[in-house]
């Protein structure tokens, strides 16, 4: 059946117009089929004219036909996949929220029985203070800030998402805690930047980071956990700094 579904993939990438094409000449050519039995059988003599004229038929009414339908098709997929993806977004920020990081980092877990990667939480130090200071349109504009730096901090393939507030988390598949560290510490110094970017001047951003490396067999909620455990040190020990297990204090 992969021939099958790859022509069935092939037909739904062409144009609109391409594909009512398509329908109305199978259209055609199964009507003419039709004919051509229905006639041989009992009226040769008019076979040819019967042909043609049902096929101008067929093509006056299967092709508009086809064509609105497959327009409306098109439509609505694109209007489900628009959903699925503002369904899987945070509408701030653009990552992905944490529905869908927890899903995407459940299946790849669920999928192997070795380390899966490692989980990396985030949060703003002292964001509270930012809002308080400069107001909600400010905080929200240094969030953004935020998200493009830890974007722009990891691996194409790593999993990033904002998870509430002012907390981030990243998914990093197949990494280890070596690589964990140098893009933790990369992220730590990109967010120190956000304050120069943002649209007033003083506003100081630091961000605290816990590494959770996932061990084999051990479940998403226990390796978030981990995580999430790992960041409350890393802000109870001074923020602006990465932490991970075993205990280890980095001052990014």
């Amino acid at each position: 059946m992969s021939w099958f579904q790859a022509a069935f993939d092939r037909f739904y990438g062409l144009r609109i117009w391409q594909q009512a094409c398509f329908v109305t000449l199978f259209a055609v050519l199964g009507a003419d089929a039709l004919t051509l039995v229905f006639y041989a059988i009992f009226f040769s003599d008019r076979l040819l004219l019967d042909l043609v004229l049902t096929a101008f038929i067929t093509v006056v009414i299967a092709y508009p036909i086809s064509f609105v339908f497959l327009r409306k098709t098109a439509t609505v997929a694109r209007l489900a996949a628009e959903l699925d993806m503002a369904a899987a977004t945070d509408f701030l920020t653009g990552l992905r929220n944490r529905r869908d990081f927890m899903r995407i980092a459940g299946e790849t877990i669920d999928a192997t029985d070795a380390s899966a990667g490692v989980v990396l939480f985030i949060d703003v130090d002292h964001f509270k203070r930012i809002n308080d200071r400069f107001g909600h349109a400010e905080g929200d504009r240094v969030l953004v800030l935020i998200a493009e730096a830890i974007r722009q901090s990891v691996r194409t393939d790593d999993i990033c998402a904002r998870i509430g507030g002012e907390e981030f988390a990243v998914f990093m598949p197949g990494a280890d805690l070596p690589l964990a560290r140098m893009v933790s510490e990369r992220i730590a110094i990109t967010c120190r930047l956000v304050g120069c970017g943002a649209s007033v001047e003083d506003i100081s951003t630091t961000v605290s980071i816990g590494i959770a490396v996932h061990r084999p067999l051990q479940s998403l909620d226990a390796v978030v956990k981990e995580a999430d455990s790992l960041l409350y040190k890393a802000k109870q020990g001074g923020r602006d700094r990465v932490v991970h297990h075993p205990p280890q204090e980095i001052v990014a």
